[in-house]
Parts: structure tokens; C-alpha cells; sequence
């Protein structure tokens, strides 16, 4: 649904550059191409910036990665977030996959965990995100046990090994980094530079490689952001849920 209102706003916005007016003073020519207006020019600064802070949107503040495990290092965390840019940057088709495997995947935990009837409060798909993404963690002996899925939680509940996480939406959002205004931000940079590719296409002006292959990320950015919009961004530590039981423990459940 946000993909089609992304769509929608795009396309009004190329309809208000078409029937923006222009002067043409070539009045002898067989061309029906209206001279380029002056914002059109710009310098080899202007593309390769331009196409670098693009890029960056696309990569860096696309990505949604999953919760590290309390044993990583910085060092770790940080080289694994480099490796998924370069990734990006490589093939960035394996990001849009991902995202909407991770999406399919949310929607069967949402419905699995509705039908459970073991949440008072609304699972939504925030919770679905943040669990796939290991959002909640086992402790056993007030240490870490094990990232749990969500296969573990219902059957850890079910069986009174654990409480029922009461973990809402709104504290989920308070962990992540990133809101619905940066978020749109960075859709606005995006759509800015497609629309100044739009332009060049109407008033047939040169457009560099460069340009192309940074359009391309553009693009399949929108689909990633459409797909992860309910994800959380950058969470660093999981959400605790402590084993109970004192009659057995987690190796007896197959944890």
C-alpha cells in the first residue's frame, strides 16, 4: 500500500514537470524539444555528488540489519555492516530479496501469533520484524541463553517454561534508530534525483552512466523501504525473556 502511494506521488510529480511552461526562442527549427532551462546545466561536481549522496541513501540507510548477539564485538558488528555494503553495492537485488522474504515471512508470524491467543496486547507486525530479526533473547540464570524464534517462544509458553513477552510496538520503535521522518527524507533525496533524471529526459539532454546505474539503486531502494517500513533500524540489544521452569531446562525443550 505505501508502494502505491510512493508510485501515486511520483507520478503527480513528473505530470507537474511536463506541464511546467517553457520558452522556446528556436523558432526555426523542425525540433519540437523546448530549450533546457538554466537549472539544467550543472558540473562535474554537481553529478558526482549528487550520485554519491543518492548512493548513500540507497545503501547505508536502507539497510536493516539484524540484531548482533551480545558476544560480538564492535569490530565485528561494524565489519559485518560493511560487508552488507558492499553486498548492496555489488548485487543489490539479494537486498530487495531478502527484505521481502523477511516481509513473507512477518506476515505468517503475525497470523500464527494472533491465532495463538497467548498475547493480550496486539501482535503486530513490528513484533513479527523484530523477532525474525532476533529480537528477543533467553536467559537462563540471568545469562544469555540463545536467540529464540518464534517456533521456541510459542512452545516455551505453552509449555510454562516462559512468560508471555509483553514487549509493545511503541517500545520497539523507542529501540530503533530510525522514524518515520528520517525515513522520509531519504525518500524525498531519492525522488528528488529521479525527478532531475525526468527533466533531463524531457529536454533530450545527455545522461552520464553514472547517472543510470545510481537510477537503478534508486529504484529498487523504493521497493526495499515499501518492504521494511515496519522494521526496526539499528538495534543493538535484544529483549530479554527469562526461563521460569525449575523442574527442567532448556535442552530437555530442544532449545
Amino acid at each position: 500500500m505505501r508502494l502505491l502511494v510512493f508510485f501515486c506521488i511520483f507520478l503527480y510529480l513528473v505530470g507537474v514537470i511536463q506541464a511546467a511552461p517553457t520558452t522556446n526562442t528556436t523558432t526555426s527549427t523542425s525540433s519540437n524539444v523546448p530549450e533546457a532551462p538554466p537549472f539544467t546545466n550543472r558540473t562535474l561536481w554537481n553529478i558526482v555528488s549528487s550520485c554519491v549522496v543518492t548512493l548513500f541513501a540507497c545503501i547505508y540507510s536502507a539497510i536493516h540489519p539484524n540484531i548482533p548477539s551480545p558476544k560480538d564485538s564492535p569490530v565485528l558488528i561494524l565489519w559485518r555492516r560493511l560487508g552488507i555494503i558492499i553486498m548492496a553495492l555489488i548485487v543489490p537485488e539479494l537486498i530487495v530479496t531478502w527484505a521481502m522474504r523477511q516481509w513473507i515471512s512477518a506476515r505468517h508470524v503475525t497470523k500464527e501469533f494472533k491465532e495463538s491467543g497467548y498475547f493480550d496486547y496486539t501482535w503486530t507486525q513490528t513484533h513479527s520484524f523484530f523477532v525474525l530479526m532476533g529480537g528477543f533473547m533467553l536467559y537462563v540464570d540471568r545469562k544469555p541463553y540463545r536467540t529464540l524464534q518464534p517456533k521456541h517462544i510459542l512452545k516455551l509458553i505453552r509449555e510454562g517454561c516462559i512468560d508471555v513477552p509483553t514487549l509493545t510496538a511503541r517500545q520497539i520503535h523507542d529501540k530503533s534508530k530510525g522514524n518515520a521522518i528520517s525515513k522520509g527524507l531519504i525518500i524525498l533525496q531519492v525522488a528528488w534525483f529521479i525527478m532531475q533524471l525526468i527533466t533531463r529526459v524531457i529536454y533530450h539532454l545527455e545522461i552520464t552512466q553514472l547517472e543510470v546505474g545510481t537510477l537503478a539503486f534508486a529504484v529498487l531502494n523504493f521497493l526495499t523501504y515499501a518492504v521494511w517500513w515496519n522494521k526496526p533500524l539499528d538495534v543493538q540489544c535484544p529483549h530479554p525473556v527469562y526461563w521460569k521452569s525449575t523442574e527442567s531446562s532448556p535442552e530437555d525443550h530442544y532449545i
